[in-house]
C-alpha cells in the first residue's frame, strides 16, 4: 500500500489502544514518533542548489528505530560500512533460537538479556571453532537480534553472519568447509549451557569477588515472579532441546548481509507487507510465503498496533554487534586476514556521507535530490527541529 500506512493505523487506532493500558516511555515515543514522522510535528528542513536556482523546504523524519518510514538511509549506511569492512571469502548465515518461556524475562530486561544472549552465541561460536576439528581459527561474526516472527508474535532469536574461514595462531588463514562450519546440535547445547548460566549469574545482585553490581547489570523477575521461580525455570530449559541452524555457506557477503540488513531499522514490519487496510482490519503478507498455507493473516487494528508496539527497544539496545575479526579492536588482525585473501587494509572511520548522497546512490534517478534547472545535487543548508514532548505527556 501507500507509504505512511502504519502511520495512518496508528493516527486512526492508538488513542483508543492506549487508554486503560500502561505503556512505558519506549512505546510512547515510538507511537509519538510513528504519528508525526514527516509532519509539521517534527519541524523541516531546506535544500538549497549551491549556485542559489533552487531552494526546497521538507518535513524532517522522526529518525526512530520503530518507524517504517525511516531507515532507508541508515540501513543503507550500515551496508556500505559492512562492505568496506568485509572479507573476501564465502559467508555462512546462522539462527539461534531461545526457548519462548524465556520471553517475559526479555520483556522486563530487554537491553541487558539481549546483551547476554549475544555474548553467549559469540563465546559458543568462539570456542568451537578455536578447535582444529572444525576451523582452528579465529573468523569475524556480525550477530543481529531479532524479536518477532511472521505473525510480528514474539520469537527472540540471533542471525549470525560468519565467515567461512578465520586467522589462526600463526597468522595464516584457514578456510572452512563450505558444507558444514559446525555441528548445529553441539552449538546449540554449548549455547544454551552458556546462556542459561549467564542468566543466573544476571539474576545475582552481586559480582563473583561479593560486590554489588549497578542495578542496570541485575535481571528483575517479571510480574508476578520470583528470583528463585525464575531460577528454576532456568534449570528446566536446560534439560530440553534447543534449536540452532547453519546454512551452506554463501560465495559472498553481499547476499546476507541484504538479508540481515532489513532488520537493522524500521521495526518488525515493512510498509510493503501491508496489502490491505480498510480502517479496521490490517492484511499483511507473511515475510516467509513458503512456511505457510496461506499467502496473507489478518490483525484488527490494536492487536497490530500492540504487536509492533512489543517490539520497540529498550534505549541502549544493541541489536548489532561486531566479533572476532571484525570488533573494533582487532583491526591489526583484519588486515592481517585482507592480506591473506589479497585485499587492501581497511581503514575505519571513513567520511560518512550525507544523506542526499546516500539518496542518490540507492535511487540514481531521484529527481528531488538535484536542482531542476542546473541539475547539481542540492545541500541541506537549515534544519528546524519540532518539539519532543508527546502531547498526552503536557496533558498530564
Amino acid at each position: 500500500m501507500k507509504a505512511g500506512i502504519v502511520q495512518q493505523i496508528f493516527n486512526d487506532h492508538f488513542e483508543e489502544y492506549r487508554k486503560g493500558r500502561i505503556l512505558d516511555g519506549r512505546q510512547w515515543r515510538a507511537a509519538w514518533d510513528i504519528m508525526t514522522c514527516q509532519t509539521p510535528e517534527k519541524g523541516f528542513h531546506v535544500d538549497e542548489c549551491p549556485n542559489g536556482d533552487y531552494r526546497v523546504i521538507l518535513p524532517n523524519s522522526c529518525k526512530n528505530r520503530s518507524c517504517p518510514q525511516c531507515g532507508s538511509t541508515e540501513t543503507q549506511l550500515w551496508l556500505e560500512r559492512r562492505r568496506s569492512q568485509a572479507l573476501d571469502c564465502p559467508y555462512f548465515h546462522g539462527v539461534i533460537t531461545i526457548s519462548h518461556d524465556l520471553h517475559p524475562i526479555w520483556a522486563v530486561n530487554r537491553r541487558l538479556f539481549t546483551g547476554l544472549m549475544m555474548q553467549s552465541a559469540w563465546h559458543s561460536l568462539r570456542e568451537m571453532l578455536a578447535d582444529l576439528r572444525w576451523l582452528g581459527g579465529l573468523p569475524g561474526v556480525i550477530a543481529v537480534f531479532q524479536s518477532w516472527d511472521d505473525h510480528l508474535n514474539k520469537h527472540c532469536h540471533l542471525h549470525l553472519i560468519i565467515t567461512a574461514g578465520g586467522l589462526n595462531d600463526d597468522g595464516r588463514w584457514v578456510s572452512a568447509k563450505k558444507d558444514m562450519l559446525v555441528y548445529t546440535p553441539a552449538l546449540a547445547s554449548k549455547f544454551r549451557g552458556k546462556f542459561l548460566d549467564y542468566l543466573k549469574e544476571g539474576f545475582n545482585p552481586l559480582t563473583k569477588t561479593g560486590r554489588r553490581k549497578p542495578s542496570d547489570q541485575v535481571l528483575t523477575p517479571p510480574p508476578g515472579k520470583s528470583v528463585q521461580q525464575c531460577l528454576n525455570l532456568l534449570n528446566k530449559l536446560g534439560r530440553v532441546s534447543w534449536h540452532a541452524e547453519i546454512k551452506p555457506a554463501y560465495e559472498h557477503a553481499n547476499g546476507v548481509f541484504k538479508y540481515v540488513g532489513r532488520y537493522i531499522r524500521r521495526g518488525p514490519i515493512s510498509e510493503k507487507r501491508i496489502v490491505g487496510y480498510d480502517g479496521d482490519t490490517v492484511t499483511i503478507a507473511y515475510a516467509h510465503p513458503e512456511k505457510h498455507d496461506q499467502l496473507t493473516f489478518k490483525l484488527d487494528a490494536q492487536t497490530f498496533i500492540r504487536r509492533l508496539l512489543d517490539h520497540v527497544p529498550e534505549k541502549g539496545t544493541h541489536l548489532v554487534r561486531s566479533y572476532g575479526l571484525f570488533h573494533p579492536t582487532q583491526l591489526e588482525k583484519l588486515n592481517l586476514a585482507r592480506a591473506c585473501l589479497g585485499q587492501k587494509a581497511y581503514i575505519p572511520g571513513i567520511e560518512r556521507p550525507t544523506t542526499i548522497e546516500l539518496l542518490r546512490q540507492m535511487f540514481p534517478d531521484l529527481s528531488e535530490t538535484r536542482c531542476p534547472h542546473c541539475g547539481e545535487i542540492l545541500r541541506t543548508v537549515f534544519v528546524y527541529r519540532g518539539g519532543h514532548t508527546e502531547p498526552w505527556r503536557l496533558a498530564a
